[in-house]
């Protein structure tokens, strides 16, 4: 197989974890995982391993060229990954494999995210990371637009939130007939 980004090189077979084992690029570092052997390996774990928040820090090469599958030829398409993670993996839809860009794959498993590697390509997780995209969006519009009051604003929100008398409260404050 050759790499799908530096074209040329071979790949050579390595450990991606405890019996999975994937493919790597000598070149770019690009990791290849042959969905067979994925779902082989995802079978064989007792259980979902729960994700973690890590403060590890991988300089992650996110290309963004077309690629073309090593297994079978089809095209890659990028998937968002989310959870903290502001990089694409590469899809191949025709055999389910999947290409990682240099320190990818090992960003993904800092984050206890490599047994979802399968459901990061799914329509549900997807539109899960676009919802995240939005609100993160709306978050930095209200911080830049209340300025040195969002700190305070998000405070009382986040009092509210919970607050046992949440819609008596908001009735309250958002009467234009109270007196002033």
């Amino acid at each position: 197989m050759k790499c799908p980004l530096c074209k040329t090189p071979s790949l050579d077979a390595t450990v991606l974890a405890p019996d999975l084992e994937g493919c790597i690029c000598g070149e770019c570092n690009g990791v290849w995982i042959a969905r067979t052997k994925y779902d082989a390996w995802r079978k064989r774990l007792p259980k979902d391993i729960p994700e973690t928040a890590s403060d590890a820090e991988f300089s992650v090469n996110d290309t963004r060229v077309a690629k073309i599958c090593p297994q079978c030829g089809h095209l890659l398409l990028p998937y968002r990954v989310g959870h903290g993670l502001a990089f694409s993996i590469d899809y191949c839809g025709a055999c389910g494999g999947v290409w990682c860009d240099r320190n990818e794959w090992d960003a993904i498993k800092a984050r206890n995210l490599h047994d979802n590697l399968h459901d990061i390509v799914s329509a549900h997780w997807q539109n899960a990371v676009r919802r995240a995209d939005v609100d993160a969006a709306v978050e930095q519009t209200y911080r830049r637009v209340l300025g040195d009051a969002y700190d305070k604003a998000a405070e009382v929100r986040e009092w509210l939130r919970n607050h046992p008398q949440r819609s008596t409260l908001l009735a309250y404050l958002s009467d234009a007939r109270r007196p002033e």
